[in-house]
């Protein structure tokens, strides 16, 4: 594999991975490990068709359509887009939630950093690697914050461990390679300004959606998962991106907390 350091991020061009590796991150060392950042592509081989998206610029009182599930569209970051449903008010806009489990039984977190994908041989080279950390680091930030205050987070799967994944995506299954961002360790101080985020950064953000996906960390049972691209206003700047943050954390540890309480 070769390597090349930009703007302090170590970005590594990796082998296609294999079908059991595939639409997954890449083993991470533990959160309190060296910190680095990586873009991978990914080629159609190695990615499982699946996703969760929920946008970034969300908020729980956007307006709703009926939602139309395209497998086609989706970006490949989950497993198993047939199980998914059309959401309801305050929900995501397709959902899955498997009624056999309950969050009540989960008193820890693993929450892994946050990825950001798009379609596309170096689709996000256009976008400042900066850029790229701080909006994964924004809404890692954000979720991680909110987290904190129900749930203990820890860096190991085990009983009674939920594990989290969020990625920002712009990105089609059937699409032939994927540009892939992720780091190991979000960084520990927060960014400063409030400056209009840069052309490209805006374009990405515009039309980027959110994934995610709730699994038992002990068995890698899918517990929950959802795709919502609801927006209520475009992202101009800084200060947009993270507010849009901190109100989809907000809405998500709500939905978490109800959820476990009336388990």
């Amino acid at each position: 594999m070769s390597k090349r350091v930009v703007a302090g991020l170590m970005v590594a061009q990796g082998r296609p991975r294999t079908d059991g590796e595939a639409g997954k991150p890449s083993p991470l060392p533990g959160p309190y490990g060296n910190r680095y950042a990586a873009r991978v592509r990914f080629t159609r081989s190695a990615l499982v068709v699946a996703s969760l998206v929920v946008a970034l610029s969300v908020v729980a009182c956007a307006k709703r359509v009926t939602p139309v599930l395209n497998a086609a569209e989706m970006s490949g970051f989950l497993d198993d887009y047939s199980r998914l449903v059309p959401g309801g008010p305050d929900q995501p806009t397709f959902v899955y939630h498997d009624r056999r489990a309950t969050l009540a039984a989960y008193d820890r977190i693993l929450f892994e950093p946050v990825t950001i994908w798009r379609s596309g041989k170096q689709s996000l080279a256009d976008i400042p690697p900066e850029d790229l950390e701080r909006l994964a680091f924004e809404l890692q930030r954000a979720v991680r914050t909110r987290l904190e205050r129900s749930f203990r987070l820890v860096d190991q799967p085990g009983p009674g461990v939920l594990r989290i994944r969020l990625g920002l995506t712009q990105a089609r299954q059937d699409d032939p390679v994927l540009d892939v961002f992720t780091y190991a360790v979000p960084p520990t101080a927060a960014f400063s300004g409030d400056e209009p985020l840069a052309p490209a950064t805006r374009t990405f953000v515009d039309a980027a959606a959110l994934e995610g996906e709730l699994s038992d960390a002990a068995s890698g049972a899918v517990v929950a998962m959802g795709v919502d691209r609801r927006r209520a206003h475009q992202l101009q700047t800084w200060a947009d991106v993270r507010a849009a943050a901190d109100r989809w954390a907000a809405w998500f540890e709500g939905r978490l907390e109800r959820a476990r309480t009336s388990s």
